[in-house]
């Protein structure tokens, strides 16, 4: 007995020599839940009681209070990355160990399973020193951790150009406010400093000493969901995100990558019934510091999804509510609307927390900028002018603005119920409310502007199908694949598309009607609708657009996104130039093969392209430019102010030059032009390069105005020309033969329209400066921009080298 005594006795003091002097834990305020902690508040220190080895959960960090500006784009309550970790011990240390989920073995033989394991990076987030050890229960200090720049703050700052800067510990913090545990989640947050030196405007425009940024952060250990969601396999017709991951024991005839779709769990009280109410609601809160009247609209907008849930066969499934007091809208327990406030105008958007290995989305997390609603209001100033003779603001653009907000609020939210952007239903009669909408503003016979129908007021029809593909449940003898095969099927036999982000962003973009910020099903006719209305609108341009006591300079923030308001219409217009129209079909379903976009249709883009570039619809009004005098003092140039090249005065040239350059960006972007000349060798139906920049020339060098603004914008719009084929001649993506062609053309306008004339007239000599330049242009040396060498697909192993190995193959 006393050789027990003794060696328990020796066992203890090993102990303390080992791990150090015995904390007084009973002194601490202890607070249990899913990871028990101690906090020391006197010293500022955090003692995490571990008591769950080599047992997986999930670790979320965010960012809780952030810098409020949205070029930096660091925003209170910005969810971070969302990982599976475990704590593993090893010698006087615990791990927290991020593990790999992209390579899997799901397989009864553990060797295998281990053979994938050691196969693939691990990644230890974090060392914790062993404080003391409590029977099975291990006391690591974590205060070093929850003090760390886990964000990645003081990385994007430095990303961002913002300067260098690093965290600094004396001026860091735990925040206990929000430092609580439940048993599903343990939320710790910190106040975190970081110190350098500020270089960039943003974070000064934001930060009241900029080289102090001070954030808080949070950290979350969250216990990982039960094994009872089923996951739905990904399908690219679908409309959803999703995760995806390599399964090494996956039988070779299957594709080894398995992909599944991102929704929320949502089950049936009653599986057999066509509409059942659900065992749990999915249930989002609204800030409570939203004002009113957006609230109440971001609340009804929001609770539109409960219409395509219950189309899908769910009662009562979805809804949107304002938040209780008290609310932490961090949470994981909770799926939150958030009112982000920046310094300027940004991006609102739609994440999520997902369980990594099934796609289960556990919590949705929108964050809508404050400020966007600002831009609807200023459309709408713009085009009813409405404040005459000091008359009040006109309701109809809070209703505009109100309206966008509702919108809005679905649209987030979609995001973090699964749906991807659908770009392609705003030419299916807004079926959906993932597309961007440009408010759709119609005239009346009279000419009186008609803004009721700006935006839709339901969720759409393409919104409900996805809905039942994401969440339906199939009935009493079907299966699941019988099930997501008849819903797509039945999808597309209704006439709808789902086209989404890479084929609708991109400069060179393809699809006849993917786009964003349009309307319309024929995107040239929209364009000419809206260049008429926007002419109409110009025409009666004045202080009516402004109230009463504001400096008439300020006209000009008024007067960009009316003059500039079709410039997503020319993007739309553009992709039909060239285009291909086609779907993500699946062998053997009922969407259409793709095809060339049809001659008339191709025919018609260009026609009104052209005419965004003529000189009457580039022309600012002369009344216009005597109403916009120079900035007053305290209100300078800003970044939704045109550019100007005679500042302090409002540049005549600069919104025609914004917009030549917008059009000739679009139409001659390298994708393109390759796809016009190669469709008209496969279709001779088609018009070929050089049909279409023949039109261009005639547009551009057609004539000549004289005696005003419209000389000088027509000379801008040729010089412009020339620097877009200089750009398409030397652009090393494109053809040998379209880069000749374009050779060819600078040749031909060179000896057009550059000869050396001793004229004093600004037409004459702008032509011999135009010829000059392009002469300069074709005497540089051609190797200096050879054309990039496409790299084969690679074969690697069956096509490697074996040459250059060291082993025998």
């Amino acid at each position: 007995m006393n050789k027990k005594l003794l060696l328990g006795a020796f066992l203890l003091f090993s102990l303390k020599l080992a791990y150090g002097q015995s904390l007084n834990l009973s002194e601490m305020n202890k607070q249990d839940g899913f990871v028990p902690f101690y906090l020391d508040e006197e010293k500022g220190k955090i003692y995490l009681e571990i008591d769950k080895l080599d047992e997986e959960f999930l670790y979320v960090n965010s960012l809780t209070a952030g810098i409020g500006s949205n070029d930096i784009g660091l925003d209170r309550g910005q969810l971070g990355n969302t990982r599976i970790v475990e704590f593993r011990k090893t010698g006087n240390k615990v791990f927290l160990v991020h593990l790999n989920y992209d390579f899997r073995a799901y397989s009864d033989n553990p060797a295998e399973v281990q053979s994938i394991k050691d196969a693939f990076a691990e990644s230890v987030l974090w060392g914790f020193e062993i404080t003391q050890v409590e029977g099975e229960k291990i006391i690591v200090d974590a205060t070093s951790f929850y003090l760390q720049d886990a964000h990645g703050v003081a990385d994007r700052l430095s990303r961002g150009r913002q300067g260098s800067f690093r965290t600094d510990a004396s001026r860091s913090a735990l925040y206990l406010p929000m430092t609580k545990n439940f048993p599903e989640n343990t939320e710790v947050e910190a106040t975190i400093t970081l110190t350098g030196q500020a270089t960039g405007s943003y974070l000064r425009s934001v930060t009241p000493s900029p080289d102090a940024v001070t954030v808080r952060q949070r950290h979350s250990f969250i216990q990982l969901p039960d094994d009872e969601y089923q996951p739905r396999e990904f399908d690219p017709r679908g409309g959803f995100g999703s995760i995806s991951y390599m399964d090494f024991t996956t039988p070779i005839a299957e594709p080894i990558m398995k992909r599944f779709i991102a929704r929320h769990r949502l089950v049936k009280k009653d599986p057999s019934a066509a509409v059942s109410e659900v065992v749990e609601p999915i249930i989002y809160y609204l800030d409570r510091g939203t004002p009113e009247p957006v609230a109440s609209a971001l609340i009804e907008g929001g609770n539109w999804w409960s219409q395509a849930f219950e189309a899908a066969g769910f009662k009562d499934a979805f809804r949107v509510e304002l938040a209780p007091e008290g609310m932490d809208l961090m949470d994981i327990r909770y799926n939150v609307i958030q009112w982000v406030h920046r310094s300027t105008r940004g991006w609102s958007y739609g994440a999520s927390v997902r369980d990594p290995r099934t796609g289960e989305i556990l919590k949705g997390h929108v964050s809508l900028g404050s400020l966007r609603v600002r831009q609807d209001y200023l459309i709408a100033q713009g085009l009813l002018q409405p404040f005459e003779e000091g008359a009040p603001a006109n309701p109809e653009m809070l209703k505009l603005a109100v309206a966008r907000l509702k919108q809005l609020s679905a649209h987030e939210i979609g995001h973090t119920i699964g749906l991807a952007h659908s770009y392609a239903t705003s030419a299916d009669g807004r079926s959906s409310v993932m597309d961007y909408p440009y408010p759709l503003i119609t005239e009346t016979a009279s000419g009186e502007l008609d803004l009721s129908n700006a935006y839709d007021d339901k969720i759409g029809a393409w919104d409900k199908w996805a809905i039942t593909y994401g969440y339906g449940v199939p009935a009493p003898g079907v299966s699941e694949e019988e099930f997501i095969e008849k819903t797509l099927t039945d999808t597309y036999a209704a006439g709808h598309q789902f086209i989404t982000d890479s084929d609708s962003r991109a400069t060179s973009g393809a699809h006849p009607q993917s786009h964003l910020w349009d309307n319309g099903s024929s995107a040239p006719e929209e364009l000419e609708r809206m260049l008429s209305l926007r002419a109409n609108r110009m025409e009666t341009f004045g202080l009516n657009a402004i109230p009463e006591g504001q400096p008439h300079a300020l006209l000009e923030e008024i007067f960009v996104p009316l003059y500039l308001m079709h410039r997503y219409q020319i993007e739309a217009t553009a992709k039909l130039i060239g285009g291909v129209d086609y779907r993500y079909k699946i062998k053997g379903d009922n969407q259409p093969n793709h095809g060339l976009v049809h001659l008339a249709d191709q025919e018609a883009a260009l026609e009104t392209l052209l005419k965004t570039i003529s000189t009457e619809n580039l022309l600012v009004p002369d009344h216009i430019l005597k109403l916009i005098p120079p900035r007053p003092f305290g209100y300078g140039s800003n970044r939704e102010t045109f550019v100007s090249r005679v500042s302090p005065i409002f540049d005549p040239i600069a919104p025609a030059e914004a917009i030549v350059d917008l059009t000739f960006d679009f139409m001659l972007n390298g994708a393109r032009v390759n796809r016009v000349y190669l469709q008209h060798l496969q279709d001779s139906r088609l018009f070929g390069l050089n049909e279409m920049l023949t039109q261009m020339e005639e547009q551009v060098f057609g004539s000549n105005k004289t005696g005003d603004l419209s000389l000088e914008i027509s000379l801008m719009t040729q010089s412009k020309y020339v620097d877009h084929l200089i750009a398409l001649a030397k652009n090393a993506e494109v053809s040998n033969t379209v880069r000749a062609i374009a050779r060819g053309r600078l040749h031909s306008i060179s000896n057009r329209h550059g000869r050396p004339n001793e004229s004093w007239n600004p037409a004459d000599q702008h032509a011999m400066y135009l010829g000059e330049k392009i002469q300069s242009f074709l005497e540089l040396p051609e190797e200096l921009t050879v054309q990039e060498t496409l790299k084969a697909p690679d074969g690697s192993p069956i096509g490697m080298d074996i040459m250059s190995c060291d082993f025998d193959y």
